[in-house]
């Protein structure tokens, strides 16, 4: 019997297609390491070109404003009730119910808006100055009124209520409804919220208009090639509150005053820098 010859199998050699795709896998890799970071460094190379490109132009500071004047929508009546006398708490008890009567009659009508302004009480000295409220009374005010009606003088206690209104024809015929119980002590007019925000929606276009009308004039008259906005700022104003005087006001209170409301100017502004561009 022959020996059994045994067969020799050669390697396997790998593809070099195989081999080829892994070395160009790894030589891009490495080419990607390579080339991320230079990329990043341009980026940032022209962030701060531009930030040193603006840093060199010049800017201008400029303002425009438009304004319209309109006619005050609101009254606000101060009405006072103020009484005099020996017991400070019972001239603290007939104003408070004063009050609260005039407030309840006040809030039953939904045109009208009422809140309490000042409250006060004080000991008014004979032949002296009206000495200046005394807060909550205890026995420390007890024992202080004791001393200060010794010195003679009296007890005076003083409330307002603030009636608001768009309506002022209402507002007048209540301050004279109420003159028995509440005089009328002065007269405010304003412009509602309401009214002032929507002047000055129309107005931030005219705005708008007159600051850009400004800017390109700068440029013009300083033979630049245009402008950039850096930054801007809106600002309003309008003019003080108008009073009628308190002793006119007064002396009207029996009739109910003729309310006649003035005018008030709403302004808005805007404030801005821009960059002045070559030509």
């Amino acid at each position: 019997m022959q020996p059994h010859s045994q067969r020799v199998f050669p390697k396997a050699v790998p593809s070099p297609k195989t081999v080829l795709s892994r070395a160009t896998f790894i030589a891009m890799l490495a080419l990607g390491a390579a080339v991320l970071p230079a990329t990043t460094a341009l980026a940032q190379d022209g962030k701060g070109h531009h930030r040193e490109q603006a840093a060199k132009e010049p800017t201008l500071a400029l303002n425009a404003s438009a304004s319209e004047t309109v006619a005050q929508d609101t009254v606000t009546l101060t009405l006072n009730k103020e009484v005099r006398g020996d017991n400070q708490v019972e001239l603290s008890r007939s104003v408070n119910e004063t009050m609260n009567k005039v407030r309840d009659k006040a809030k039953a009508d939904t045109e009208l808006e009422v809140k309490t302004g000042s409250y006060q009480v004080w000991f008014e000295r004979d032949n002296n100055p009206p000495v200046k409220p005394v807060a909550n009374a205890g026995k420390a005010g007890d024992a202080q009124q004791g001393k200060d009606e010794e010195a003679g003088g009296t007890w005076v206690a003083r409330g307002e209520l603030l009636i608001t209104s768009k309506n002022m024809e209402k507002a007048s015929q209540f301050a004279a409804d109420v003159d028995e119980d509440m005089a009328l002590d002065g007269i405010r007019f304003s412009l509602s919220r309401e009214a002032r925000e929507t002047i000055e929606k129309r107005l931030l276009t005219a705005t708008t208009k007159a600051f850009k009308t400004r800017a390109q004039d700068a440029v013009t008259a300083l033979e630049f090639g245009g402008y950039r906005i850096k930054s801007l700022r809106l600002g309003n104003a309008g003019q003080p509150e108008s009073y009628q005087p308190r002793m006119m006001a007064m002396s009207a209170a029996k009739a109910g005053p003729a309310i006649e409301a003035g005018k008030e100017t709403v302004t808005l502004s805007m404030e801005g820098v821009i960059f002045l561009l070559p030509k």
